[in-house]
């Protein structure tokens, strides 16, 4: 290989691993007295959640922010749980019946 093949990939082995800049600002952090995932999101600089959003777009102020209003949504359930005995009122009463009317002809058996 020649010199200039070695020096072009040495340059492109040190371009893969230089940081890639951002546009994430400590000095933000630091004059609003804040920590970064204040106004960025779980993933990291540089995606902004609404808050930093809001800060980016307002001159690099907090002043006449409003939060949105936060919803928190209905659990779905998973699943059906049953939970006790599961009786319809006609069945209670059928065998409610029953048992009276057998409890009738027992009585009225005895008495013959």
């Amino acid at each position: 290989m020649s010199k200039n093949m070695v020096f072009l990939l040495l340059v492109i082995t040190l371009l893969l691993y230089t940081p890639i800049l951002t546009s994430a600002r400590p000095e933000y952090a630091v004059r609003e007295s804040r920590n970064c995932p204040y106004c960025h999101t779980r993933d990291g600089p540089p995606q902004l959640n609404e808050i930093g959003v809001y800060y980016g777009s307002h001159n690099h102020s907090f002043e006449g922010y409003v939060p949105s209003p936060k919803v928190t949504p209905t659990p779905v359930p998973t699943k059906e749980i049953e939970i006790g005995v599961h009786m319809n009122t006609w069945d209670v009463g059928i065998r409610a019946l029953a048992t009276i009317l057998i409890m009738l002809v027992v009585i009225y058996a005895i008495r013959l």
